[in-house]
């Protein structure tokens, strides 16, 4: 984004030098020399041009800042019209009151001329060369010029400020759909810790053993969350790592009646994904989908190939108040998030049937 940005900026700089240096340098390509260079006309137009550019100058630094780009149309409008009018008076004025040119030099009516010419009639005087004929009057040609002129830097600076403000606009953006991201996915930790906490607390009146590993398997967890988790994407192998962790961990409150199953592709690609898309529909089925009234079960499958993540989970329904199934925020976080990262190119589907829900994710890798 910044190299766009310069590039607009040096655009907006080296397109007006470039185009200033051919109107000056039209003159001496462009004109009749055969006898040589006729420096008093290409002075002449040179004079004009440099009118024009101070007319470009007062427009560029002055008019747009002040008038155009605070809104004052009108005013600019105005200035503008007054601006060339000016510039076309004093042209006019210069013009008019400019010596003439010098005849070719000439004795003195009745003076030195040769014995014996003295009644002879005297033609016209000789006129000197005055370059080429002017079809067009200097003034009006410069405000012809000075309207083309400013149309066409008007356009270009109006471009390059909407291209900037463009910019500016997708950047602002980014940073609110960052800042999005950042908000739902903090949102996820605190629900996770409380469910696996719970766990804990339910696991030390079993077995103290198996608890004491599971706070060590959930420090190790803590730390994907709290340090490895808050990059904008991680390594596949460690998210289906962390998954495998969380499967793992809840499946010690449970006994062997829920039929609790993960399979994972055998080879996974070195890529990376988002962190934590899965964990809000994982979560969802161990605290929805598990009954210890009847049979129960949860089945994860995750295949993964060279471009597509698929996730598949199927559970159980168990019986839940009607208040509870719309407490929970882990589900509508997931579809924000993967709404803010893939927009449409990800499709998740879920379903309600026959007693079993189920969560379809595919994504682009």
């Amino acid at each position: 984004m910044k190299l766009f940005k310069s590039n607009i900026e040096r655009m907006q700089l080296l397109l007006p030098l470039m185009v200033w240096l051919l109107i000056f340098t039209l003159p001496l390509l462009l004109g009749d020399f055969e006898n040589g260079v006729n420096w008093l006309h290409i002075s002449k137009i040179w004079k004009e041009y440099l009118i024009l550019f101070l007319i470009f100058l007062t427009n560029r630094f002055f008019l747009m800042p002040e008038f155009f780009f605070k809104n004052k149309r009108t005013e600019y409008f105005i200035a503008i019209v007054i601006l060339i009018a000016a510039f076309g008076f004093l042209l006019y004025w210069l013009e008019a009151n400019e010596a003439p040119e010098k005849m070719m030099d000439l004795p003195p009516h009745g003076h030195g001329r040769p014995l014996g010419t003295a009644n002879e009639p005297q033609g016209p005087p000789p006129r000197m060369n005055r370059g080429p004929i002017e079809l067009i009057p200097p003034y009006v040609n410069i405000t012809i010029m000075s309207i083309l002129m400013i149309g066409f830097d008007s356009g270009l600076m109006f471009f390059s400020k909407w291209m900037k403000s463009q910019q500016n606009q997708l950047k602002a953006e980014k940073e609110s759909v960052e800042n999005k991201m950042a908000f739902l996915q903090n949102q996820v930790s605190p629900h996770f810790f409380m469910n696996t906490l719970n766990n804990i607390h339910a696991l030390i009146d079993i077995d103290q053993e198996e608890a004491k590993e599971s706070v060590i398997k959930l420090s190790q967890m803590m730390d994907y969350m709290l340090y490895e988790s808050q990059s904008s994407d991680i390594s596949l192998k460690q998210e289906v790592e962390f998954i495998n962790s969380y499967v793992d961990l809840m499946k010690l409150r449970y006994t062997d009646d829920v039929d609790i199953k993960i399979n994972v592709s055998s080879a996974l690609p070195a890529v990376k994904i988002p962190p934590l898309l899965t964990i809000s529909f994982i979560e969802n089925a161990f605290k929805y989908g598990i009954s210890y009234e009847k049979p129960s079960f949860i089945h994860i499958n995750i295949d993964v190939s060279k471009t597509d993540f698929n996730f598949l989970i199927r559970n159980s329904i168990n019986s839940i108040p009607e208040k509870k199934k719309n407490s929970g925020i882990g589900i509508s976080n997931a579809k924000n998030r993967l709404d803010l990262l893939f927009s449409d190119k990800h499709q998740l589907i879920i379903s309600n049937k026959n007693a079993i829900f189920e969560v379809k994710l595919n994504f682009p890798l």
